[in-house]
């Protein structure tokens, strides 16, 4: 799903743009509906699975999870 979810939302916006969310699955949900109203390449056959693939790798957990490795490298 990278490769897919990269070509709908990269004609766009840049990756970091997306990266840089951490949503939880209802706001990437509302940001799906909406980015395909304005264009974006999302078939309805493949929509939970862009869904799945942006709530596992950029839900609010990832933002966690980089927080604590920043924290984490600065004690160093």
């Amino acid at each position: 799903m990278q490769a897919k979810v990269k070509a709908a939302c990269t004609q766009c916006h840049n990756a970091s743009r997306i990266a840089d969310q951490h949503l939880t699955r209802r706001e990437w949900s509302d940001k799906l509906d909406k980015m395909a109203g304005l264009g974006a390449d999302v078939p309805d056959s493949e929509r939970t699975a862009f869904l799945n693939y942006l709530t596992r790798n950029f839900g609010p957990e990832k933002s966690a999870k980089a927080a604590t490795k920043k924290s984490g490298d600065q004690a160093k």
